[in-house]
């Protein structure tokens, strides 16, 4: 089982990471609703939301869904979805859930006012196709929102991985499509890119939140065969908590929004 289809089979690895971030932020506003306050949408809106998840964006978001907007989830795991549907069966809203890989995306084109790719990206090898896909569904006067990290974000957390040497691509692959380098990757197929950042950061006060965060990263198969370092990482830190009261984790999020997608 390749990295991603391990990560993603269902929601339990994405709902550790969401917990620790909904838990202990030190933001008024969660990601999700932070997000949604850059939308810029009209009454009758077509969205195309890519690598949905569970849905997170539109859960906690729900009082916001205008009741005409048409939205189209994709997502590549068929239990993400199956999750996605049932968390949204209680809001009145035109959607559809596909299963489908975002290199080949099963509509037509021209389509979509909005396409949402939020935190995705960076899990594609061949971004510039992916991009072309979203610039075909996309209407010319459509606009893309692709969120994404920094390269320092959760360094307190990678530089505990990095000293306990546990190792797994799901901590830096997020430096294929970041803050830093999306911009550039998103000009070559958008006339007009720019970027919005999420102040924020953790003040963590639990042990075990953290250390879902990190279990999440590790390929299940290697969960038993890391028990010494995971240990390791537990006790340092209980100690740090012990010390200080709180640990402070760094964050560096933001969104790329583009506009006009350039001919193919």
């Amino acid at each position: 089982m390749d990295i991603l289809s391990d990560q993603y089979r269902d929601s339990s690895r994405l709902d550790a990471r969401f917990r620790l971030h909904r838990d202990f932020s030190t933001s008024q506003k969660t990601f999700p609703r932070w997000v949604f306050d850059k939308f810029d949408f009209m009454a009758t809106t077509s969205i195309l939301d890519i690598g949905c998840g569970p849905g997170y964006l539109w859960v906690e978001n729900r009082e916001r869904i205008h009741p005409e907007w048409k939205i189209v989830l994709i997502d590549r795991s068929f239990g993400i979805l199956v999750e996605a549907h049932k968390s949204l069966q209680d809001i009145e809203l035109k959607v559809r859930c596909l299963k489908s890989d975002a290199q080949a995306l099963p509509l037509d084109g021209r389509i979509f006012d909005v396409v949402v790719a939020n935190h995705m990206l960076y899990h594609v090898e061949d971004r510039p196709g992916v991009l072309a896909e979203i610039s075909r569904v996309m209407k010319t006067e459509g606009r893309l929102y692709a969120a994404t990290n920094g390269r320092a974000h959760l360094r307190e957390i990678r530089e505990l991985i990095e000293r306990f040497q546990l190792e797994s691509s799901i901590w830096t692959h997020h430096n294929a499509f970041s803050l830093e380098n999306g911009e550039q990757q998103l000009s070559g197929s958008f006339e007009r890119v720019s970027c919005v950042r999420f102040d924020d950061s953790l003040e963590v006060t639990e042990v075990e939140p953290i250390m879902n965060y990190i279990q999440s990263g590790l390929p299940s198969e290697e969960l038993a065969a890391n028990a010494k370092e995971l240990q390791g990482i537990r006790e340092f830190l209980g100690r740090q908590i012990n010390e200080e009261g709180v640990i402070r984790i760094h964050k560096e999020t933001g969104m790329f929004i583009a506009e006009k997608p350039l001919p193919g």
